[in-house]
């Protein structure tokens, strides 16, 4: 049936191609071709577009495609019309993709396409002898949305716009991880407590010292609230929060960790301060009935409910600070990671067997994240990058600053960290 449909759309097309008869005509595909940028799983097409034209794009994993055969190449798509630039999704890193356009008027016949040219995607940053340098720090100049090289930036989240937190309870707000605003809410500015990290699910909800937590209004990042329970539900340090299956989960100092059901309402977890009393960095829904969380001596916690927790064999003793679920592209399976302290990583498959693997150089940790590849970032500007979760490599850096936390936002990585510290790779 798939197939069927496949060949029916690629009849309809050559019809038009074709032009069926229209009375519009056939227009010259731009002289100056097509220009491809490769991404992460992407390729951004762009050309020089002329008013009252339709263009069409073809492409192909191929190494090669025109107007004539691209129905006769396997996996071949049309973009039927399309405008400039366009981004070609869902592609595969390593493979070769062609690309050919051509153009038309009052819906006439299509004209000669442009040559075929070709662009391979890429693993995002990922050092190649095409991309040398793939983390670029995008900060515009001072006074222009940069971040002050003052900040100390310690959270990071993505909703509708992206979202920093920092020492000193600062709060910076970007719709594209380049430009950023310092937030001015009267609830931010009057906070002077380090905020540690930063969670979206449906609002903000940003947590720090002394058990402060604060959240924004649904509508935006620029307006906050400190929420009703914050500093009496704990006054200890919370140093991480987590949203997922309809609960936000904080944890921090001494073992503490609450929950929510709307980030603005918090209670102590059955478990909080007694399943464990050593500090806890980092939390993670993993699914509706599995959560995660690490910490100080190799503390490994999980639970089915977010309230009461269990002890974890880890199989280190040294701190863990960040944790994320990715898939090992050499085997397929899914896996389990965590890391920390002196390129602690600990591994496992289904969350209850964990294994001690070879350090990851000997940088200390503070996040992780996965994407189409795992990326550790810490001390001293250190990033690592692995498709398999058990070999490394470390790629290049243009700061030396500790880099604190790391998302991957759509095609891309966003980091930030001390001295203001925002890297990018796409």
């Amino acid at each position: 049936m798939r197939r069927l449909l496949m060949l029916l759309v690629a009849l309809l097309a050559s019809l038009l191609i074709a032009g069926c008869g229209s009375s519009g005509h056939a227009v010259d595909a731009p002289a100056s071709g097509l220009t491809l940028v490769p991404g992460d799983g992407i390729i951004t097409v762009s050309w020089a577009m002329q008013p009252g034209v339709d263009y069409w794009l073809f492409y192909a994993p191929s190494a090669s495609i025109s107007t004539s055969n691209w129905t006769k190449i396997s996996g071949s798509k049309s973009v039927i019309p399309v405008a400039s630039p366009f981004v070609a999704t869902g592609l595969s890193n390593g493979a070769v993709y062609s690309f050919t356009l051509n153009a038309r008027s009052s819906g006439g016949p299509g004209g000669e396409g442009t040559p075929s040219v070709s662009a391979i995607p890429r693993l995002a940053g990922t050092a190649t002898a095409a991309s040398p340098a793939p983390w670029t720090a995008p900060n515009p100049p001072p006074g222009a949305g940069s971040i002050p090289n003052t900040s100390n930036l310690l959270g990071l989240a993505l909703g509708p716009e992206y979202v920093a937190v920092g020492a000193g309870g600062v709060i910076y707000s970007s719709p594209d991880a380049v430009t950023w605003t310092a937030v001015t809410a009267a609830a931010v500015t009057a906070n002077k407590s380090n905020l540690n990290a930063v969670a979206y699910s449906g609002i903000y909800m940003a947590v720090g010292d002394g058990g402060v937590i604060l959240y924004s209004n649904p509508a935006d990042a620029k307006n906050w609230t400190v929420a009703a329970s914050s500093a009496a539900v704990t006054t200890n340090k919370l140093n991480a929060i987590a949203a997922g299956a309809n609960k936000v989960v904080a944890v921090g100092a001494g073992g503490t960790i609450i929950r929510s059901t709307d980030g603005t309402n918090w209670t102590a977890a059955a478990s909080s301060g007694t399943v464990t009393t050593n500090d806890l960095y980092a939390v993670r829904a993993h699914s509706a009935n599995l959560w995660l969380a690490v910490g100080a001596k190799g503390t490994l916690l999980t639970s089915t409910d977010a309230d009461t927790w269990t002890v974890v064999v880890s199989n280190t003793a040294l701190d863990l600070k960040g944790i994320t679920y990715g898939v090992n592209a050499t085997t397929g399976a899914g896996v389990l990671l965590a890391v920390g302290a002196s390129g602690a990583l600990v591994t496992s498959p289904d969350a209850v067997n964990w294994t001690a693997q070879t350090a990851i150089g000997t940088n200390t940790f503070s996040a992780l994240t996965y994407g189409t590849q795992f990326i550790a970032v810490g001390t001293g500007g250190g990033i690592f990058t692995s498709t398999d979760g058990l070999s490394w490599a470390s790629q290049p850096s243009t700061t030396a600053a500790n880099l604190n936390a790391i998302i991957h936002a759509g095609y891309n990585y966003v980091v930030v960290g001390a001295s203001g510290a925002n890297l990018l790779a796409k």
